[in-house]
């Protein structure tokens, strides 16, 4: 992957794994986030289970052509499906945690949009996330799109923007999102995760955004809590959404 030809065009990095729903958030990201100038990249780790050392070591070249299969699997079902040549579509594959991978700078610089998919890849959706969603949750510096489930179709959906009260959402964003509302007829849920009871959205910030998605049906909600993944599980509260935009900080 060629950090220098992405960092001056919006790219889309899909967080793949070994379940179905990589599928799920590649069909979204075609759909929704792509035009022609826009690099892909599909991004697949793996890990060592902590075992013995020479067991891993073992592992560790299975674990790679799996990996290897699986994302060239993906890519020609991307590429057939939606008629796009190969070479614009790049496969990363990479030994290490999920999170680790997406804060090294030589791999994420130029990611504008990180694209995932919870469909079975999680045990509860986006509802009670493991660690390692969380900490992506948490500390993603790019605006990340969560599919808990599908979104296909031109059916309404429930969508979920967690938005950054001291930050206005980046115009390319913006656009996103009301392209997506718009196909979708869809009105957009704006959540802002406080780190404090005490801390208010002012009236100004609410007139901001109503703005921003001028045209959209939105409505501004609040909850307070320490982490932005903590605050989101509980603003949910066993409900679903199709779609989870989150901005980075």
């Amino acid at each position: 992957m060629s950090v220098r030809t992405m960092n001056s065009q919006p790219s889309i990095l899909i967080l793949a794994d070994f379940s179905d729903g990589s599928w799920h958030a590649t069909s979204f990201a075609m759909q929704f986030l792509y035009t022609e100038k826009s690099p892909v990249t599909i991004l697949q780790t793996y890990q060592n289970p902590g075992w013995g050392h020479l067991m891993m070591r073992k592992l560790s070249h299975h674990l790679r052509k799996i990996t290897k299969n699986e994302l060239r699997a993906l890519k020609n079902r991307l590429t057939k499906h939606f008629n796009i040549e190969k070479q614009k579509v790049n496969t990363l594959s990479v030994e290490g945690e999920l999170n680790s991978v997406l804060n090294f700078k030589p791999i994420i610089n130029g990611q504008h949009n990180l694209v995932l998919s919870t469909h079975n890849s999680f045990e509860d959706s986006c509802k009670r996330q493991n660690g390692c969603l969380e900490k992506i949750i948490d500390t993603a510096k790019h605006p990340l799109f969560i599919i808990p489930e599908r979104f296909e179709g031109d059916a309404t959906k429930k969508i979920l923007f967690v938005a950054n009260p001291d930050k206005e959402p980046s115009v390319q964003l913006r656009n996103q999102l009301i392209e997506i509302c718009k196909k979708t007829q869809s009105n957009l849920e704006i959540l802002f995760v406080l780190k404090t009871p005490n801390q208010h959205i002012s009236e100004n910030v609410k007139s901001n955004f109503n703005n921003y998605f001028e045209g959209i049906d939105i409505t501004l909600n609040t909850i307070s809590n320490k982490t932005k993944c903590k605050g989101i599980n509980n603003y949910l509260n066993q409900t679903n959404r199709d779609l989870i935009v989150i901005e980075n900080d």
